[in-house]
């Protein structure tokens, strides 16, 4: 791809793409090139390519005719990028930036469809946690936070083609700020605003809970049912992930 640092690895099964769906996008759940990591067999693991948040764009594989190993199943049919970081950390604008040039370049060579998909069949951009156990068991890949940030990819994407997108992507979700602290119950209960307004969503979203602001067992239960309708870590905490998937979920 114009514009990538093409470092190729030992990792890929030559001449394995068979179909050009679109690309998923993973997160990486780390810093610096996994360059290292997709070049050493033991690993068993590589993605098409890589985005920095400062915007670099390494590729590892020659996409659409090598395959990667990057998310089971999916990779006969769809190309992946990983992005530096991790799941609670939203894409740097550079991130953004790079994801989206990606997009055009397979739009522009594969007719990727401008559309952000949560799907396995369908063409365009979806997410690694969307194959399930198939796709490697990855529910949190690449988070709430980044899923989120997929509409934002497409629309610059667009920008870069010159075309609309299809259909026009939605705008990130706007949801309150993770408080930055674990809501759990320890020390026996977490008390305070940030509670109270988790609680409010969650009522907001049909769940039976009290707006009390006290994380008692009551709310632990209903994070733990959230959270395993969602496809979350089933620990009854509000970290990053839940918080964010409070607002950006779908609602059903």
């Amino acid at each position: 791809m114009p514009g990538a640092v093409w470092r190729p690895v030992r990792n890929y099964t030559p001449h394995g793409r068979t179909e050009q769906r679109g690309l998923v996008l993973h997160v990486q759940a780390g810093n610096n090139s996994p360059y290292g990591w997709f070049d050493d067999e033991e690993s068993e693991a590589s993605s098409d390519f890589w985005v920095s948040k400062s915007g670099r764009i390494e590729q590892y594989v020659d996409t659409g005719n090598d395959r990667a190993w990057a998310q089971g199943a999916g990779n006969r049919a769809y190309a992946s990028v990983e992005t530096e970081g991790h799941p609670d950390e939203p894409l740097t604008p550079e991130q953004i930036e790079g994801v989206a040039r990606i997009y055009a370049w397979g739009a522009g060579l594969w007719a990727w469809p401008l559309q952000v998909i949560d799907s396995t069949t369908e063409r365009g951009l979806t997410f690694h946690g969307a194959g399930g156990a198939a796709w490697g068991g990855h529910p949190d890949c690449p988070g709430e936070i980044r899923k989120a940030q997929r509409g934002a990819i497409l629309a610059r994407a667009a920008e870069l083609l010159g075309a609309p997108a299809q259909p026009t992507p939605p705008a990130v979700p706007s949801y309150p700020s993770w408080p930055g602290r674990y809501i759990s119950l320890r020390s026996p209960y977490m008390r305070g605003d940030d509670v109270r307004q988790w609680q409010q969503r969650m009522r907001a979203r049909g769940w039976s809970i009290d707006v009390d602001g006290i994380f008692g067992p009551q709310s632990a239960g209903v994070a733990h049912a959230f959270q395993s309708e969602k496809g979350l870590d089933t620990d009854s905490i509000i970290g990053p992930a839940t918080w964010a998937a409070a607002w950006t979920a779908p609602l059903t």
